[in-house]
């Protein structure tokens, strides 16, 4: 008698279990791939709420697939950022100030948001309600006196692997990093990953749905036409005040504040409003020209008479209009070569010099983008020897810049910050590969309004959102959930979220 017999599976069931145990190994994976994705998704809807606005923001949001990416069809738009992704997303940010900086690297998450908490911290200024980032204060010695000088350096662009990858060439950047605090987790958590965007949150401290700065071109429905989110270079769009307004209040106009940038929409997220609120002085804000000059809005703002002479010109004409092979005689073109961060620096050293800076206890702010990273990458991409060679001009620029601080302000005497508002992507790898205006809103009209090709009335590749006529909407009997789902099939798109999903994430 075979004891073991009756305890013995039938092969049958052997055969199943295998089976089930190789459905498992398939399916699981499978699985967590998609919980994966769906979270994702998830992340990225609540970026785009972050950055919500009434009036202001698209109808449909997009989410390029990662490596792929939407852009103008211009040569000095080859590169486009605006996404979530790292290449995009992941940012610098460093605090260095001997002695009211703990030096070391910190892993806590950061964002844009927690520079004016932190930062008033060390100003002992109170916050308004319409902050919501959070003070990183494990890198601050508040046993210390207020500083002199707080220098906030908006790098343009600025990847921040770029610490890593260009290291050999930035010496002053990695001297900032070694002696300073790096936040090695910094990272954008709103879309779009763009200029207006990065710089009125660093500014204000506020998440952009707050302080309404949401797009890089939005669309006046009443007009029928795009606008700046500045209009006529003013601020009265930005509705939350900057560290800068907040400070300059709070002195009564005692702080010298300075601003400067090479795009007003940039350096009016930093500075803020200027005289334009009640009670307040008017502060320093030079914005690059057209003309290859500085100007301002002068209701609001002042510009020195020592800038005003200040041209671009002599760039390019000692260099004979050439900078690596490409043509630069132009106030626009010189913008996008490694000779624009000396123009920038001379501005902002002739205003260190000029202006009473660090004379007294009272603490004067300086805030500036320094954009020649972010053109430079827009028309060569970021791995291009033109991006290394514009970035090691930028560094040796920095460190002049620090140098002129340091002589008059004092050593030991000053913060400073440096961050970026973006990054950019890469050249994409086949079968990526980068798209245009045109083709996201011929794609829909094709499907959609063939006839009359007037549903989208505005589709800007910086912003990555269409903003869409709903009484044609209507008239075609459709629902802004069919253009996503259209949208979102396609194989460059990851993600796409209609206005309502926005909303809902927004008040959740």
């Amino acid at each position: 008698m075979n004891l073991s017999s009756g305890r013995q599976k039938p092969r049958i069931i052997y055969w199943l279990d295998l089976y089930l145990f190789i459905c498992l190994l398939v399916l699981l994976p499978e699985a967590g791939q998609a919980q994966h994705t769906a979270d994702r998704k998830r992340e990225f809807l609540e970026m785009y709420a972050r950055a919500y606005y009434p009036g202001r923001s698209g109808q449909i949001m997009l989410v390029p697939r990662e490596g792929d990416f939407v852009t103008l069809n211009e040569p000095v738009s080859l590169f486009m950022h605006g996404s979530p992704w790292s290449y995009d997303a992941n940012i610098p940010l460093l605090f260095f100030g001997s002695p009211f900086i703990h030096r070391g690297t910190y892993d806590d998450a950061a964002v844009q948001q927690d520079i004016v908490p932190t930062l008033a911290k060390l100003l002992r200024l109170p916050l308004p309600l319409t902050v919501t980032g959070r003070s990183l204060e494990k890198a601050l010695d508040l046993s210390a006196s207020r500083p002199r000088v707080i220098l906030v350096v908006v790098l343009d662009g600025m990847r921040q692997d770029y610490f890593e990858r260009y290291r050999e060439v930035l010496p002053t950047l990695t001297r900032l990093r070694q002696d300073g605090a790096w936040f090695s987790n910094a990272r954008v958590n709103f879309l779009p990953t763009i200029t207006p965007l990065g710089h009125a949150t660093i500014g204000t401290g506020a998440d952009p749905r707050v302080h309404g700065i949401v797009v890089n071109t939005a669309f006046d429905r009443i007009s029928g036409k795009p606008q700046s989110p500045y209009p006529d270079m003013s601020p009265r769009t930005l509705m939350a005040l900057t560290l800068a307004d907040l400070w300059n209040l709070e002195t009564e106009g005692q702080a010298v504040i300075m601003g400067q940038g090479s795009i007003f929409v940039a350096v009016a997220g930093l500075v803020g409003h200027g005289r334009c609120v009640l009670n307040a002085r008017p502060t320093i804000l030079a914005s690059y020209s057209t003309q290859g000059g500085w100007e301002t809005n002068s209701e609001c703002y002042k510009l020195p008479e020592y800038l005003k002479s200040q041209k671009s010109a002599p760039l390019w004409e000692a260099a004979h209009g050439q900078w690596m092979g490409h043509d630069i005689a132009s106030p626009d073109a010189v913008s996008h070569s490694a000779l624009f961060p000396k123009f920038e620096a001379d501005a902002l050293v002739a205003m260190i010099e000029n202006e009473p800076v660090g004379a007294d206890e009272v603490t004067d702010l300086l805030l500036v983008n320094l954009k020649a990273p972010d053109f430079v990458g827009h028309q060569y991409g970021p791995d291009s020897p033109e991006m290394r060679q514009t970035l090691a001009e930028q560094d040796r620029q920095l460190a002049r810049i620090l140098h002129a601080l340091e002589k008059k302000a004092g050593a030991n005497r000053f913060v400073v910050v440096i961050t970026a508002d973006h990054g950019m992507p890469s050249e994409p790898q086949a079968p990526r590969k980068r798209y245009f205006n045109k083709d996201i809103v011929e794609l829909v009209h094709k499907k959609f309004d063939p006839d009359r090709a007037a549903l989208v009335t505005h589709f800007d590749a910086r912003n990555n959102q269409l903003f869409v006529d709903k009484s044609r909407l209507r008239e075609l009997g459709l629902k802004l959930s069919q253009i996503k789902e259209y949208l979102e099939a396609q194989p460059f798109i990851y993600a796409a979220y209609t206005e309502d999903e926005i909303k809902n994430a927004s008040l959740q």
